[in-house]
């Protein structure tokens, strides 16, 4: 709870440091965004707000219908909240570590095996990774041009995101595939708790290993025998990067952007996206504004790019965690009044 209260906190502190830095450059002052914020057009902020709720929506609609597969009844109201603690806990964490963790957490609290929290989360994390894969080589084939605008930095940085995340996607199959690699990840642990000198939570945890990999393997295999569930899990996964990019392109048209514009700014924002996915920021924030920034610059100028970065991370980010946090302390609600039935029963 104390490292979760302390990258809160960083993530606050970065994000105020960033918008200073960005009104600090000089292209922007407080009251002249301000007025573009006035002078916004809701008919555009309407859908940016509502493809953030996609976000969310699309991510838990895939973990339920793997859940489903796997012999689990799950709500869709549940899958909103598995997602809204994936998405919260991934924004104030360095790397996204803490997102899974607080999503299995409350699969577990209904009923969920471990093994089969394990399975979801793994392929929902490879469909996830191959929508971003997907959209890059969709803005690289028809924008390359785009691409080669930007500074020298952040092309490292997006070349980086697409070395790691075909990675990561060739990693997550195996684990997938081959059992034998997650078992030699479970014996390290094992070793390493053992060094720590817990050695009955070590041998503890060795007992449940072969029991947990065998439900592990029948898991895939119910996966691998429905293979409509990796199309579906996949398309979902596009939807939900493809809403989180489309805030941005509303909040241009919300700005007055030229419509024809749209599909440059999508390319873009998906250049940002894949260059900021690694960095071990939380939210990645700071890095993506001033990739946003530089992105955005050669296109609509520099105020304009100031303006379009703070406002749509104001609601694909900020709002988001404000709605997915909102969620969370609901469930824990939730689950604690379930709790109090069960007790005074």
């Amino acid at each position: 709870m104390k490292k979760k209260v302390f990258w809160a906190l960083f993530t606050l502190c970065l994000s105020i440091l960033t918008i200073f830095s960005l009104f600090y450059s000089g292209d922007l002052s407080v009251p002249e965004l301000l007025q573009k914020v006035k002078e916004a057009s809701p008919e555009w902020l309407i859908p940016a707000a509502i493809c953030t709720l996609g976000f969310i929506f699309f991510e838990g609609l895939s973990l339920v219908l793997i859940l489903r597969t796997l012999g689990y009844p799950a709500k869709k109201r549940r899958g909103f909240l598995y997602s809204s603690a994936d998405i919260y806990f991934s924004s104030i964490t360095p790397s996204a570590t803490g997102g899974q963790p607080a999503s299995a957490f409350f699969m577990r609290k209904d009923g969920v095996s471990g093994a089969a929290i394990t399975v979801s989360l793994i392929l929902n994390l490879t469909m996830y990774t191959l929508a971003i894969i997907t959209l890059g080589l969709f803005s690289i084939i028809f924008f390359p041009g785009i691409f080669l605008d930007f500074a020298l930095p952040c092309k490292i940085m997006i070349l980086i995101g697409v070395a790691m995340m075909s990675l990561l996607t060739a990693f997550f199959i195996l684990l997938l595939k081959k059992q034998a690699i997650l078992l030699k990840i479970c014996n390290v642990i094992v070793s390493i708790i053992e060094r720590l000198n817990f050695k009955k939570a070590a041998e503890r945890f060795r007992r449940g290993i072969d029991s947990t990999l065998e439900k592990y393997r029948e898991c895939v295999e119910t996966l691998g025998d429905k293979k409509a569930i990796f199309v579906k899990t996949y398309l979902l996964n596009i939807l939900q990067r493809a809403s989180q990019i489309l805030v941005t392109v509303f909040c241009y048209y919300a700005m007055h952007g030229n419509i024809p514009n749209g599909l440059k700014i999508f390319a873009i924002q998906t250049y940002v996206v894949i260059g900021s996915n690694f960095i071990p920021i939380p939210g990645a924030v700071g890095i993506s504004e001033f990739l946003m920034y530089f992105g955005y610059e050669s296109l609509i100028g520099g105020e304009a790019s100031c303006s379009l970065a703070i406002l749509s991370r104001g609601i694909s980010f900020y709002t988001c965690s404000a709605i997915s946090i909102f969620t969370v302390i609901l469930g824990f609600i939730l689950l604690r009044q379930k709790k109090n039935k069960k007790e005074n029963l």
